[in-house]
Parts: structure tokens; sequence; C-alpha cells
């Protein structure tokens, strides 16, 4: 009878120290009209959300018709990446009756104009000429290759901020997620974010040499080491120009990676 009340005991203990490791975070309510222009002037800023190796800073907000995300990449060689070797979003849902698992594509783009040698502000103009369409999959309707244009569905906009970093606006209708009479704007969503990796060049490795060519540095590192979650602080510790280099080449080794990370909300009411 002890081994069996201990037992029930122990898995009780496990089962909240699950729960209060899972990683949860409320979206806010999006009080304001948001245009999706890539111009983040509108949101609250600083964003409440960071991925470390991927780079990606980032917010996410609802009101009782659409999911708003915006991201931004806090170092221009990892911004880049993404440009170049495309990157996915995904939106799912285990809920009863309100299941789904949708996801955007952004695709590769094979344009040699877009190197980290230029002016950033041009890459990124260049990269959104080259971006006509994303794909789409999962959603009620309206998948497949779409334009970032689309304002009765799908709405993204591509833009640069004041500090010159990439920002993508992302407007996502929730009646493309499920159905409106079931929607109760306190269902758990789960974001998932897939960088792919750049392609090796042939030759060499991806520590450093050629691998990097055509990479500029990238920007400071931001605090905390944390995958998807909330902003941590600190900063880049001590160790001068040996660390540095260390970080510089792990940095460039992780272009020619592909990476991931998961981060759960709930939508809110107002």
């Amino acid at each position: 009878m002890k081994k069996r009340i201990l037992c029930s005991t122990f898995f009780a203990v496990l089962s909240l120290v699950a729960s209060a490791q899972e990683d949860v975070s409320a979206a806010k309510w999006q009080a304001n009209k948001i245009i999706v222009d890539g111009n983040d002037n509108e949101w609250e800023q600083p964003f409440g959300l960071f991925d470390n190796k991927s780079g990606l800073v980032f917010t996410l907000t609802n009101d009782n018709k659409n999911i708003y995300l915006c991201f931004t990449d806090n170092e221009s060689i990892k911004a880049e990446k993404m440009m170049k070797a495309g990157w996915t979003l995904e939106l799912s849902s285990s809920e009863k009756k309100k299941k789904f698992d949708a996801a955007i594509s952004f695709p590769k783009i094979d344009d040699p104009n877009i190197n980290m040698r230029g002016e950033f502000r041009n890459q990124v103009s260049i990269y959104k000429m080259d971006l006509a369409t994303v794909k789409t999959k999962g959603f009620l309707a309206g998948n497949g290759d779409i334009p970032l244009n689309n304002k009765e569905g799908i709405n993204i906009g591509i833009g640069i901020d004041s500090t010159e970093k990439i920002v993508y606006e992302i407007a996502i209708p929730i009646k493309a997620l499920m159905e409106e009479d079931k929607l109760q704007l306190n269902e758990l969503i789960t974001l998932d974010i897939t960088v792919n990796a750049l392609s090796k060049p042939e030759g060499s490795s991806a520590g450093g040499g050629n691998a990097s060519r055509g990479f500029a540095g990238g920007g400071g590192r931001m605090g905390g080491g944390m995958g998807g979650g909330r902003m941590g602080g600190g900063g880049r510790r001590g160790g001068g120009a040996t660390m540095e280099r260390d970080n510089t080449a792990s940095d460039r080794a992780s272009l020619f990676e592909k990476v991931s990370f998961k981060q759960k909300f709930r939508l809110v009411n107002k």
C-alpha cells in the first residue's frame, strides 16, 4: 500500500514539474490596427520572445479576427541565411474539435546579389523583389503558392527597421485555422520555426575559410542562451579576442545547419 502511495506521489510530482517547465506565453490583445507593410513602428517594443540559435526576436498578438506575428533578426549574418536558405513557420493545435497543423514556407532565394558584402538595406530590397510567393499548407482554404500581399487572407509584409534589421510582419486570419463558431480566444497554439541550412561550398569546411565567404560578421549577441522563450538578460561574457573568435566560428558553422525552435502561446480576449 505504501509503495502504491509513493508511486502515485512520485508521478504527481513529475507531472507538476513538467507543467512548470512548459513555457507558454500569452499573446497580447491587439487593440490598434496593424498595417502589414514590413514596418514595425506599430508594435510595442521591445519584443519579448527570442531564439538564440536563429537570432530571431519576435512577438505575437491577436484580436478576434487575426493572429499577428512580427519577427526581426538580431544578427545580419543569420538574417541573410533566412533570406537565402528559406524558412518555415508552422502553427498547430491539438485541442478537441479545433485541431490544425498549418504552415507558411518562405522559399530558398538563390540570388548572388543577396550578399552581406553589400549594404544591408539593398539586400532586403533585392530579397523582396525575388520573393514573389510563399507556399502554404494545412489551412482551411487558400493553400499553395500565394502572394505576400493578400488582405483577404494571409498577409505578409517585409521591410527593414531603423536599426537596419529585417522585419517580417504576418497576419493570419483565425478562420483560416479553425471554424469561427468554435473560437473561444483561449486556445493553446504551438509556433514551430525552422530555418533551413545553407549549402556548403565544395571543398570547404563549415568552421571558416571559404565556407563563410561573402558573409560579414553579425551584430551583437543578445544575452540569454534560451531557445524559443522569453528574452533573457545578461550579455557576452568576458574572455577577450579568443572568445570572440570562437563565437564567430560558431556563427559561421551554424549557417550550414538547420535550426528550429518551438514556442507555445495562448490566444487572449480583451
